[in-house]
């Protein structure tokens, strides 16, 4: 259950892709920002209604990179680039996480882990295989983004947390909370959306960002940043999987072969190939009398 939790939240964040392209072109990037974190956060606190189990600062600091300044990046990237893009910069996460977590906390990456991110990011650029011709600000804000979630993620692996559900929620509260001056004064006030990106928001709020938000927290804490980072590649899969299956786009030979890489990169990382690994290492053959 731990694994199918963890898989599961790079698969539902694949999906923002084709449900912002669908359902919310409409609504300014800043604003689609904020309503992402402030309801999930108060979905969430209503389900476990008490205070926040971190120390101020610590939440304080989660909030502010995770939410106040992961989101409104993130939904820059997606607005300015083409997702097939914004997929490929995204795929860079597990590197530059293990990187991140080399210079801050000295922590040299996993040999295995490391080769199956190069592998998997190989993959998800010959699935995507992007333009050259795109948006300098929109290749900037991917790489924000991503830089800022590593840091804070590697981060939150090193704090106590004993609830997460209660961490999750207040960390998209006070992260909605801090975007809001901002939002207003960017974007001015928000029009009523239409009834169809009601549906949008819907999956957006409940399923990408209270479950998604609450399921990253936990399988951090029981997985680590190298896994789940790895386990991100699927999000650029998934976008790719919906233009098939929404748009009508058609894979060709090299992006099958590219999804056999991935699919490859994601089995070889788990604990499960580790110790499939080390029991082949341990199996001698019999010398000859």
């Amino acid at each position: 259950m731990t694994y199918i939790i963890a898989l599961s939240v790079p698969i539902l964040w694949g999906t923002s892709y084709a449900v912002i392209g669908i359902y919310l072109t409409d609504i300014p990037a800043p604003w689609l920002a904020l309503l992402r974190a402030l309801p999930a956060g108060l979905i969430l606190l209503i389900l476990r209604p008490r205070f926040c189990s971190l120390p101020i600062k610590d939440m304080f600091l989660i909030s502010l990179g995770n939410i106040a300044l992961f989101f409104p990046l993130l939904m820059t990237a997606i607005y300015l680039l083409p997702g097939s893009v914004a997929g490929t910069l995204g795929a860079t996460f597990p590197l530059v996480m293990m990187l991140f977590n080399w210079l801050i906390y000295k922590v040299k990456p996993n040999l295995r882990k490391f080769s199956c991110a190069l592998a998997g990011l190989v993959g998800v650029i010959l699935l995507l295989n992007p333009e050259a011709n795109v948006n300098g600000w929109g290749v900037l804000a991917a790489f924000a983004a991503i830089s800022i979630m590593s840091i804070t993620s590697i981060w939150m692996k090193r704090l106590v947390i004993n609830d997460v559900l209660n961490v999750s929620a207040w960390q998209l509260i006070i992260g909605g909370t801090l975007m809001l001056p901002f939002v207003y004064s960017y974007s001015g006030p928000l029009t009523l959306p239409a009834s169809e990106a009601w549906i949008g928001l819907a999956w957006l709020i409940i399923l990408n960002t209270a479950y998604g938000y609450w399921a990253w927290v936990r399988s951090l804490k029981l997985l680590g940043t190298e896994t789940m980072g790895i386990f991100s590649l699927l999000n650029p899969l998934v976008a790719v999987l919906l233009g098939v299956f929404l748009v009508g786009e058609h894979l060709d030979t090299k992006q099958i072969f590219a999804i056999t890489i991935i699919f490859t990169a994601l089995l070889l990382s788990t604990t499960a190939a580790k110790k499939i690994i080390t029991s082949a290492r341990r199996i001698r053959p019999r010398q000859k009398n």
